[in-house]
């Protein structure tokens, strides 16, 4: 969500009015939470992770009747 630069610059005005250690402490939980978010979206699946991931689309069909179908359209 945008703030826009007004908006920023009020919030800045208002944690510079705060006494220094507050300053501080509002700085360092905003890198703790900018650094969980890209923790979070940065976070590898592992091919373990994935398993079962989208068995409902499967479900019902043959493998190998699929992949017989499959290849039998390459050639038409």
């Amino acid at each position: 969500m945008a703030l826009g630069k007004k908006r920023l610059e009020e919030l800045v005005r208002i944690a510079g009015r705060l006494p220094e250690r507050e300053q501080l402490e509002l700085i360092a939980r905003l890198s703790a939470h900018l650094a969980n978010k890209r923790a979070r979206m940065a976070r590898r699946v592992t091919w373990m992770e994935m398993a079962g991931v989208g068995a409902e689309v499967w479900k019902g069909i043959d493998a190998q009747e699929y992949v017989k179908r499959e290849r039998a359209s390459w050639h038409s």
